[in-house]
């Protein structure tokens, strides 16, 4: 979903609109939740939506997803969510890897793992299906959720403050804009590359250990 879509949804949804997408997110639904933060800060920043309205709104609906995912893999277990992981985009090498680091660092993957897309969705049904303290995994999830929403929002905020120069100089400088463009996502595909290399030698070395 780009930018401009996610605009037209919270533009005709608004506030409901950013709930939605933040529980569905945890569904495995493809809403880019960082996305949609940034830009409901922009909005805000335009007048859209007010402060508090919508910091209660993207905090409470990433909680609410959060626990919907801690109790399903509470509720269904490790082995239908092995099985049934491929429609839902897990696989064994993902789950297993969540599971070694979660028994490890509880805690403090629950309070990271929120600003990690992708992390912060499995690491949900992890805690549910190594049966987690729900007291503590919903204060943990809460804290996070807040710090997490109310960072990207205002993001968004001060991306909206300076926009009006951002699009003038791109727009005065098109060559530098791209050759910036490339460099910072041949940057990014760099370190996903290295991340997937080492995420695939650590499943070599723990699954032995598991069996």
């Amino acid at each position: 979903m780009g930018i401009m879509n996610v605009h037209v949804v919270l533009s005709h949804y608004g506030y409901l609109g950013v709930a939605v997408a933040l529980i569905l997110e945890f569904l495995f639904i493809p809403f880019p939740a960082e996305t949609i933060l940034v830009v409901s800060g922009v909005m805000w920043h335009r007048g859209l939506f007010h402060l508090l309205p919508l910091l209660a709104t993207a905090i409470v609906g990433s909680w609410s997803g959060s626990l919907i995912a801690y109790f399903i893999g509470g509720r269904l277990g490790r082995p239908v969510l092995v099985r049934y992981g491929k429609y839902i985009r897990l696989d064994e090498a993902n789950l297993l890897r969540a599971e070694v680091a979660f028994r490890k660092y509880s805690i403090a993957i629950l309070g990271v793992g929120r600003f990690i897309a992708g992390i912060r969705v499995l690491i949900a049904y992890v805690a549910g299906i190594n049966e987690m303290g729900l007291g503590l995994y919903a204060l943990i999830s809460f804290v996070s959720a807040a710090l997490w929403a109310s960072a990207f929002i205002m993001i968004g905020g001060t991306i909206g403050t300076y926009w009006h120069t951002i699009r003038l100089w791109v727009m005065t400088h098109p060559w530098l804009s791209g050759i910036i463009g490339l460099v910072i996502l041949l940057a990014l595909y760099y370190l996903w590359r290295r991340r997937r290399q080492k995420q695939r030698q650590k499943v070599k070395v723990v699954e032995p250990n598991l069996l």
